[in-house]
């Protein structure tokens, strides 16, 4: 069973954190770096900039520590976070409709559990 249990956390942790990484993290660090003018969502009216940075450490650099299984709780506590933000305060809570919160409430799921469960034997640092 244990080791089952592993095999499901590894590929939990690879399956969230690379789409996260590479289709959402990937831009926001590219537009953080770029130089452009800063266009962002601020639904915690902290700044554009600000909440773009805090957008690129939780869909860049917390995925990636995910991935790695270095941190795991914390980091996958942070993109959570992030996710759960996005479906309440962009998405309404909808998970139908032409403004679905479908895939922020999937990825809220997915970090959620790796937030309880941690990285599992196949990681850089384990987790108990």
């Amino acid at each position: 069973m244990a080791r089952t249990h592993d095999w499901g956390l590894l590929t939990l942790r690879v399956l969230a954190a690379t789409p996260m990484l590479a289709l959402h993290g990937v831009g926001k660090a590219h537009a953080l770096i770029s130089g452009d003018p800063i266009r962002f969502a601020d639904p915690l009216h902290l700044g554009a900039t600000t909440t773009l940075i805090l957008a690129v450490l939780t869909e860049f650099v917390a995925p990636l520590l995910v991935l790695l299984g270095v941190r795991t709780r914390w980091a996958a506590s942070a993109t959570a976070s992030t996710m759960g933000v996005a479906f309440i305060a962009i998405h309404r809570g909808a998970l139908t409709g032409e403004h679905s919160g479908e895939l922020a409430y999937l990825y809220l799921v997915a970090f959620v559990v790796l937030a309880i469960m941690g990285s599992g034997r196949f990681a850089a640092e384990r987790t108990p």
